[in-house]
């Protein structure tokens, strides 16, 4: 598994992660491609003419794979003022999110996905980003095409209650996608016990209380449904990337 940290390096662009089962040479060309995704990080004022990117670039990785050179770009609306619809509305701020894939060297860039988000008109506390640290590329099923993972969180509250969270994992053009809440700590005593097992919402027994299920579902996943096609290795590893940022602290709890 390789994860991508930003690492700010003065006078310096890029930045590589190498993990045990997996070589990834940042200055490798297409040649040197042995099964294994190539990757590094992508300046800004790098990213080719022909691509259109909204708000300001948080993270761009280049990398190559059996399908050839891919470029991703992370970019973030930061947020902006709207009024609201009606006279009764309050006026709140709007920020969006943009992940996009492309794929290059075949003249102009070819955008293979897209994900946008956007937490809109909110008068109260805003989230909307990119969680730091969680983007992947990884090659789990060994087949030469690299996995594209991101993983983003948004909420308006004016309350200690959880951001939405949601993981989505591309292999080509393929989705896959774990969708729910972090965990937040509500009361002295409570303990995030959120594991593999139970992690899974649609698996436990459905709570009568109201509040008892708004609680129950905090740092779960609503379903794997959406992993039903894809190999096994994709849902353990996006089930641990989900864990591994389940848990939110406010407060400092």
């Amino acid at each position: 598994m390789i994860r991508l940290f930003l690492i700010l390096i003065v006078l310096s662009c890029f930045a590589c992660n190498t993990g045990p089962d997996k070589a990834f040479d940042g200055n490798a060309d297409s040649a040197s491609f042995a099964g294994k995704p190539v990757f590094t990080m992508v300046a800004a004022a790098e990213i080719p003419q022909g691509i259109t990117v909204k708000g300001d670039v948080e993270e761009a990785w280049n990398w190559k794979d059996a399908q050839g050179e891919h470029l991703l770009i992370l970019s973030r609306v930061l947020p902006y003022d709207e009024t609201g619809g009606s006279e009764e509305e309050d006026a709140g701020q709007t920020s969006e999110i943009y992940a996009a894939a492309y794929l290059l060297g075949n003249g102009e860039p070819q955008r293979l996905w897209l994900v946008s988000e956007k937490e809109a008109n909110c008068p109260l506390d805003l989230t909307c980003n990119f969680l730091p640290g969680s983007t992947t590329i990884t090659d789990l099923d060994s087949n030469g095409i690299a996995e594209i993972k991101v993983q983003y969180e948004k909420t308006c509250r004016g309350d200690v209650s959880p951001s939405n969270m949601k993981l989505i994992m591309y292999e080509g053009k393929n989705q896959f996608v774990l969708e729910g809440v972090r965990w937040v700590f509500t009361e002295p005593g409570d303990v995030f016990n959120v594991t593999a097992e139970n992690v899974n919402l649609e698996k436990l027994p459905r709570k009568k209380d109201d509040i008892d299920q708004m609680i129950q579902a905090f740092g779960r996943y609503e379903t794997e449904k959406a992993f039903a096609s894809a190999p096994p290795a994709f849902l353990e590893f996006a089930r641990g990337e989900w864990l591994r940022y389940a848990k939110e602290n406010i407060g400092g709890n």
